[in-house]
């Protein structure tokens, strides 16, 4: 799953995807949960769980194909990120995924030593399906769900969502940049009844290096983006991602509709 979609969340999703109690005190972990929808028809499920506060955050990110869409892909991911934010943002210290793709199960465990990710387990072995990201090319690097906390944090500290950072998953660096589009209204419909005044965010990833070694490479070169818009959906938390547009490998364009929201 491309880091747009995962910041949802890209992805997403972003993909993501405010405003804090004045005290910014710790609350428990907010859980959203996602239908995304092609064309109008449900295509998966995702679960975003956030428990940010001023200092620290950690966030998952579980998603699963649906309906006709499993029958064709049968996906499923599991990503889990901590870290602290400082001046610049966050600061990760640990990141794994677990996924299924295309048939084939993944899994990827960083641990951060400085502002370089070290690569504590990872299978396949990527030098069986791309090229390598030199380890120069690695610092200074954040892992996808840390830019979802990265758009959080900075909505939280200053109402905008401009981001512009390099992510790395263990197998792509990727370019990730977010921008703030201003305030919109998003209106409630037949996927989900959650509406009100929302902070667009727009964002795009692209990868730099990590590039596939059979003949995707132009397709790992597309420029993928989408859009987050974050409410304040629960008292004492920041603005959560109500809605998105996410790019879902295979799939498409995906509308990102919250179903529940629970603390």
């Amino acid at each position: 799953m491309p880091t747009a979609a995962r910041l949802l969340i890209p992805v997403l999703l972003v993909p993501a995807l405010l405003i804090l109690a004045a005290s910014h005190a710790p609350s428990p972990a907010a859980e959203m949960t996602y239908s995304l929808n092609v064309l109008g028809v449900p295509v998966a499920e995702a679960t975003l769980a956030v428990d940010l506060t001023k200092t620290q955050y950690r966030i998952s990110l579980r998603y699963h194909t649906t309906g006709g869409a499993s029958l064709l892909s049968g996906d499923h991911l599991e990503d889990l990120s901590s870290g602290t934010f400082d001046h610049d943002g966050p600061v990760p210290v640990d990141a794994t995924a677990n996924i299924r793709a295309r048939g084939q199960d993944r899994t990827v465990h960083l641990l951060y030593r400085g502002a370089t990710p070290v690569i504590a387990a990872i299978s396949p072995p990527n030098d069986t399906e791309r090229e390598d990201v030199p380890p120069k090319a690695r610092e200074h690097t954040i892992d996808p769900l840390s830019a979802t906390a990265a758009i959080l944090h900075q909505a939280a500290e200053t109402g905008r969502c401009d981001v512009n950072r390099r992510t790395y998953d263990g197998r792509r660096l990727e370019q990730f940049v977010a921008r703030t589009t201003g305030e919109e209204a998003v209106s409630a419909s037949i996927h989900s009844h959650f509406s009100g005044p929302a902070l667009r965010c727009d964002y795009t990833s692209q990868v730099m290096a990590g590039f596939r070694t059979d003949n995707q490479r132009a397709e790992d070169s597309r420029t993928r983006g989408g859009t987050l818009w974050l409410a304040p959906l629960l008292p004492n938390y920041p603005r959560l991602p109500i809605r998105g547009e996410v790019d879902i490998r295979l799939l498409g364009r995906a509308t990102m509709y919250l179903t529940a929201v629970r603390p």
